[in-house]
């Protein structure tokens, strides 16, 4: 009897397991949640110039940079101007544009100092899971743009466009040191540590989550700047 009561235990015990197992194998991820993303919403424009052609010339990139410069292209199209990318800059093309957009990017990407306090002992309360990790993504574009319209002398001009991004995400390439709820947190604690650093295999979830919005507002930034060169000088 004493034996059928130990096993019947022990089988609870291990189903208790077994359970918090596959809660940390599939449940313990939190969706991708860009924290400022509202703060880069673009600006629209009503201005003649909307409908100049525009050639964009850019410079080799990250795949990240290549994507949200492509994202401010398709942008400048939603804004109404004849846009060539790449356009291929020679002499005996700079005259068949409106406007020359020279624009380069560079980006950096970092973790933070909570992910540990996130990992352990955050991971007691499943924290990465309702929580997520930290990151933080800065980009910058800087254009320089030429009216090659604008008569013997073209009329050009720069812009910098500072791109700033917080964020939160967990996936299982992470989450799975929550399983030290199996055993003295010894995994989650070390984890933590690696954990500081950030992970870069976020990134293609974050440019598919944002790359439409951010090139928008780059977008914006540049089509302000091309209607600033056309504007009547007082």
């Amino acid at each position: 009897m004493i034996s059928m009561i130990r096993k019947d235990n022990l089988s609870r015990i291990m189903s208790l397991m077994l359970t918090i197992s596959l809660f940390c194998l599939t449940g313990c991820s939190h969706a991708l949640e860009v924290k400022n993303l509202d703060y880069y919403r673009p600006e629209f424009y009503d201005s003649p110039a909307l409908n100049s052609s525009v050639g964009i010339v850019t410079s080799p990139s990250t795949p990240a940079g290549d994507r949200l410069l492509t994202a401010t292209a398709n942008g400048l199209k939603r804004n109404g101007f004849r846009v060539t990318y790449p356009f291929f800059l020679r002499e005996d093309t700079r005259k068949s544009v409106d406007f020359i957009v020279k624009v380069t990017s560079s980006s950096q990407f970092k973790g933070s100092g909570w992910n540990f306090l996130i990992n352990w002992p955050g991971f007691l309360i499943w924290t990465p899971a309702w929580h997520g990790y930290n990151y933080n993504a800065n980009f910058r574009f800087d254009a320089e743009i030429v009216d090659t319209q604008s008569g013997t002398t073209e009329n050009s001009t720069n812009v910098a466009i500072p791109v700033e991004l917080d964020f939160r995400h967990a996936a299982m390439n992470r989450t799975w040191t929550e399983i030290s709820w199996l055993e003295w947190g010894v995994i989650a604690l070390i984890g933590g540590f690696v954990f500081i650093r950030y992970d870069k295999s976020v990134t293609p979830k974050l440019i598919d989550s944002v790359g439409e919005k951010i090139g928008d507002y780059v977008a914006g930034k540049i089509t302000g700047t091309i209607i600033s060169l056309r504007a009547p000088k007082s």
